[in-house]
């Protein structure tokens, strides 16, 4: 029932648009399906995806499950080009689809919102409401993580330790930016951004829900220079303002422990060395704002190749480090992919990662192995 209304929605939409006052808005979407096996006799692999959007989820007892780990998707978006001050409007909205999932959703049966943003921009930039692609991932994390499901760990290490919509650094919800240039590629000389989350940040305790006290409560800050479509070497800031009521006492949560602020930085870089061969480099480090003064880090270095006829490859090895005694280093991360086109819109993969971690100093927690490999079909529309 709620697909059908989604879809009258749109096509009601859609047709109601004054169709000479702007482009055709473009629908478009992807579905993912693979086969995954997961090993992980010594139960270390928290920073390895264990099966997204798998049956039954995935697990060590799994010889191998299917997986929808890319999230399969549909979204519409479009643009218009207004009378006034030489304005265009944008916007995008793109939803998930578990397509293992008979009902044809999220984990609560839903469509799942990944993007829905609306857009004001012209030479000077472009400012963006909604939820939208954090500037973490566009100028840090594509440096050298460019797998589709697994091959984060690294950057899963670091960035997991923000919270809200930050945490794991790829989508943020309500958030406002301003965005000049792009930082995908190489071809715009000069790229920055600047997210302001908003209203973000709640916390269930023994009381209920306490909200955030801050309207604006989280920041991103990030730019990028490249050097004739060859080389880019870019910068990200994002911190947190995580300011709740703490008289309040939390479940598993010493009263105000929540009223952090950490940070994060990275820097990194991309080097084009032929058209056919690029290299890249990524450098996290988060402060946790604890009472200890500690830190999180990583460092990645990673390559990307193009073979020809349609066949391409990824590799990438990476370290991490926590200065908590309780928590574990991840000693090695190496992780890739192959990828064969089969079309212009299907192609076929085999991803895999590996993540090996060192005892935690307290001795709380035994270091080992984890590993995954997927194989999996995808086709774009």
């Amino acid at each position: 029932m709620k697909k059908k209304i989604l879809a009258l929605a749109v096509s009601g939409g859609l047709a109601a648009a004054p169709m000479g006052a702007m482009a055709a808005p473009e629908v478009y979407g992807l579905i993912d399906i693979g086969l995954e096996s997961y090993s992980d006799s010594d139960g270390v692999g928290s920073e390895i995806f264990a099966g997204l959007n798998s049956v039954g989820s995935n697990s060590d007892d799994r010889d191998f499950a299917l997986s929808n780990g890319l999230q399969s998707r549909i979204g519409v978006r479009g643009s218009e080009e207004l009378d006034v001050a030489d304005l265009t409007a944008s916007y995008n909205m793109e939803f998930s689809v578990d397509v293992l999932d008979e009902d044809g959703g999220t984990a609560s049966g839903d469509l799942g919102t990944r993007l829905g943003w609306v857009a004001l921009g012209s030479d000077w930039g472009k400012v963006k409401v909604g939820s939208q692609w954090q500037a973490l991932y566009e100028f840090g994390g594509w440096n050298t993580h460019r797998t589709d499901v697994h091959g984060y760990g690294s950057y899963y290490y670091t960035t997991g330790n923000l919270s809200n919509s930050q945490a794991f650094g790829f989508r943020q919800d309500s958030a406002i930016s301003y965005e000049y240039g792009s930082a995908w590629g190489h071809s715009d000389p000069f790229a920055a951004q600047v997210t302001l989350g908003i209203g973000e940040g709640t916390a269930d305790g023994n009381n209920g829900t306490v909200q955030n006290e801050e309207g604006i409560t989280s920041l991103q800050a990030a730019f990028q220079y490249s050097i004739d479509q060859r080389i880019s070497v870019n910068a990200v800031y994002a911190t947190e303002f995580n300011s709740y009521d703490t008289t309040v006492g939390y479940a598993n949560t010493t009263a105000g422990a929540l009223n952090q602020e950490p940070s994060l930085y990275n820097v990194g870089g991309r080097w084009s060395v032929t058209d056919a061969l690029e290299l890249g480099v990524n450098y996290t480090n988060v402060d946790l704002d604890d009472a200890g003064d500690n830190n999180v880090d990583s460092i990645a270095l990673a390559s990307f190749m193009d073979f020809g006829n349609g066949l391409s490859g990824h590799l990438g090895v990476a370290q991490a480090s926590d200065d908590r005694a309780d928590e574990r280093d991840m000693d090695l991360n190496v992780y890739g992919y192959i990828k064969q086109k089969l079309s212009d819109r299907t192609d076929i993969r085999l991803e895999l990662e590996t993540a090996d971690y060192d005892d935690s100093e307290d001795g709380s927690l035994q270091g080992g192995t984890a590993t995954i490999a997927l194989v999996a079909l995808q086709h774009n529309f």
